[in-house]
């Protein structure tokens, strides 16, 4: 039994090291480049847009680089209470932050009101590169998404995908 307990600890241990070595990395490339940039980025100077390959309830605001381009990028998402991303991947990897609200994800290429995990305020996450995926926002939330382009959105199923809306 102890020995259970300490391998638990160690695995404890060696996923908040994993996760801390991320968070530094994810940071040091994202202030990597000219070190003598500095970019601050302030709620009111965010420019938020609809975007046609996603549902109208959702603004995008990018914060750091481009998705559409090489290199990391940063954007936030307002969702209104009720928005459901259906199933979808995009091919980098994704780090999610819930900035406020209470958001709800999970993996899978059919959505499954049953599976979804639910994030509130302050949570995080990482969704893989091509790994199917879909959202609830419980409540009005906004989240913010990080990763390195090129990046774009390909749903499970033609039908869900916005841009083919007629």
């Amino acid at each position: 039994m102890e020995q259970t307990t300490g391998s638990r600890r160690r695995h404890a241990s060696t996923t908040a090291a994993a996760v801390i070595a991320l968070v530094l990395s994810t940071a040091s490339m994202l202030a990597g480049g000219d070190a003598a940039t500095n970019i601050n980025v302030f709620p009111e100077q965010l420019q938020w847009r609809s975007s046609p390959s996603i549902p109208a309830t959702i603004q995008l605001a990018k914060v750091y680089g481009d998705p559409a381009l090489p290199g990391p990028f940063v954007f936030r998402a307002r969702l209104a209470a009720g928005t459901r991303l259906l199933p979808h991947r995009h091919p980098d990897e994704r780090w999610v932050t819930v900035l406020s609200g209470t958001y709800r994800s999970a993996v899978g290429a059919t959505y499954d009101p049953d599976a979804i995990t639910e994030y509130p305020t302050g949570s995080f996450y990482v969704t893989g590169p091509n790994l199917p995926h879909y959202s609830h926002a419980k409540t009005d939330a906004l989240i913010q998404e990080q990763g390195i382009g090129p990046t774009g959105i390909e749903y499970v199923s033609a039908a869900d995908d916005p841009r083919n809306a007629h």
